[in-house]
């Protein structure tokens, strides 16, 4: 499980809700198909105004599988949109393995509302 921050860096206010759209991957900056359902955790989103430099949040869980699996979805960085066919933005990942290993699997992926506050995102 992972919390997921979604930064305003533009110098306007955007407002945001819903699911942020999370895509493995691979090194060849190719997306990476993972099974991914929207969940409405910790509850249904709640939509926020953000100022320039402020966040919203969404929690993410997901399964893991053997890289060496030829059905295991792997990839080396996850880029993250805060809609479909929205620009994708690469994660700052921190807990997860080097690029350079291409060791990041995601057998399959739940992602959470956005949430203006972190408290209890990831407590599901």
């Amino acid at each position: 499980m992972a919390l997921v921050q979604l930064t305003n860096a533009s110098s306007r206010t955007c407002n945001v809700g819903g699911w942020p759209v999370i895509t493995l991957v691979n090194a060849a900056d190719e997306a990476v198909t993972v099974p991914t359902k929207d969940v409405a955790e910790p509850g249904e989103s709640v939509p926020a105004d953000l100022a320039p430099g402020t966040g919203a949040f969404a929690g993410i869980k997901w399964t893991i599988c053997d890289k060496a699996d030829a059905d295991c979805p792997t990839g080396n960085t996850i880029k993250v949109a805060l809609g479909k066919g929205g620009p994708l933005v690469v994660a700052t990942l921190e807990g997860f393995p080097n690029p350079e290993q291409s060791a990041i699997t995601l057998k399959s992926l739940q992602v959470g509302t956005i949430q203006p506050s972190n408290q209890g995102v990831v407590a599901w």
